[in-house]
């Protein structure tokens, strides 16, 4: 699973909080799956079965970050078999002897092309290793109100009326009510008084299960409400819920393969826009590359100060006085940079919780970094004529750098 491999890896898991559930009663069966990501590009995916393999419906999307691609994070295939891939707490396991090991990447699609219930799933489950889902999970739910959460050591198989889930190891949860999911467990609070039996009501599940945090308007990126025995899939478009997109998944499986962008299927978002607009190197692929330049610059500064340091201190004493504060200020601020860099890069949270999300001590880092550039620019001053294009070209950078922490609300947390 190696998109939500990386996302798990990038994000606490109580940031990612997707949500999901199942509800099943008079023999109607109702899934709701809450998809949180700051994603800019959301699809839904249309697929017909071929050589007597299953068609189905599929939402995902992925942003411009280059080691992710774009991949199906929810879907139902016409047999109303169902699932919802989640990110969970990390955790290794041995190979399988005897089993090929296959991403999630391959194995949803294999699923789901040719399974109609849970049974089925579990069945081809069980003849692959699953040692790549390390913090992944798999919901799966079908027509008949039967579910299965699927880990990389673990296979759960249920039949009760109602279940939940978030992202966390089910595997080795001993009570459900005390996951630290608080969206999570208003869901279950409903679940359990009863709540959910109809389509309205499952609908108000979905969306007690979603957010919208207060910064940008960001949280939940879409929510899908599927009806598995009428093979009926129900989107939400960024947190709203008074504005639906139903499908008919046997019916649109007629039309051909193809693929629509979510937000056209909705009105105006204007939290999403503000999304959009939001400048990181998760959306745009020019901006990531952009920092990994910044950073091979600061790596050859530091480099370079680090020999002038060294330099410095072979000299004569009148000479090191002169020649050593620069050197020293320039590569610190070389390798504070390289740290930051390192946790923009890889690190989505960080852009919507602040550096404190990553680790706290990374909050001081903004602020050092601005002292020291400003006691470079000071020193500077004081010996333009030794080397004026080298550290005026390096403080310009850092100023650019300095710009961009304050836009992404570095300095606040």
């Amino acid at each position: 699973m190696r998109f939500l491999a990386l996302l798990a890896t990038v994000l606490p898991v109580w940031a990612l909080a997707c949500t999901a559930f199942k509800h099943t009663r008079d023999g109607r069966t109702l899934v709701g799956c809450n998809e949180d990501a700051w994603s800019i590009n959301p699809q839904v995916r249309f697929e017909q079965g071929r050589n007597g393999e299953y068609g189905g419906i599929y939402f995902g999307h992925y942003n411009g970050h280059p080691m992710r691609v774009m991949t199906d994070q929810i879907g139902m295939n016409e047999m109303g078999l169902m699932y919802d891939g989640l990110g969970i707490q990390g955790k290794e396991v041995a190979p399988t002897p005897g089993l090929p090991a296959m991403h999630f990447d391959d194995l949803m699609p294999l699923i789901m092309h040719t399974c109609a219930t849970v049974e089925e799933a579990e069945a081809v489950l069980h003849t692959y290793d699953r040692r790549y889902l390390v913090h992944s999970m798999i919901f799966m739910a079908d027509r008949n109100g039967h579910w299965l959460i699927v880990e990389s050591d673990t296979l759960i198989h249920g039949v009760g009326p109602w279940t939940a889930v978030g992202n966390w190891r089910m595997g080795s949860c001993a009570d459900p009510s005390t996951i630290p999911i608080p969206r999570l467990q208003d869901g279950r609070r409903l679940l359990l008084a009863g709540t959910g039996t109809t389509f309205t009501e499952a609908r108000d599940v979905l969306s007690t299960m979603a957010v919208c945090r207060e910064r940008i308007g960001e949280g939940t990126l879409f929510s899908a409400l599927f009806d598995p025995m009428n093979g009926e899939a129900h989107l939400y478009f960024y947190h709203q819920f008074s504005e639906v997109a139903t499908f008919n998944v046997k019916q649109e499986l007629t039309k051909g393969d193809r693929t629509v962008a979510m937000a056209t299927l909705f009105g105006e978002r204007p939290e999403f826009a503000r999304l959009q607009a939001y400048l990181t190197p998760f959306h745009q692929r020019w901006l990531f590359w952009a920092l990994v330049a910044l950073g091979g610059c600061a790596a050859l500064v530091g480099m370079v100060s680090l020999f002038g340091l060294g330099k410095a201190i072979i000299r004569p004493p009148a000479s090191v006085r002169s020649a050593w504060l620069p050197a020293l200020i320039t590569g610190l601020t070389a390798a504070i940079t390289l740290v930051l860099i390192g946790f923009l890069l890889f690190r989505e949270g960080v852009f919507y919780f602040g550096l404190g999300d990553a680790a706290g001590w990374l909050v001081f880092l903004p602020w050092a970094l601005l002292l020291l550039a400003a006691g470079l620019a000071v020193v500077h001053r004081g010996s333009a004529q030794r080397r004026p294009a080298f550290r005026m070209a390096w403080l310009s950078v850092l100023g650019l750098f300095l710009g961009s922490l304050f836009y992404w609300g570095m300095f606040t947390g």
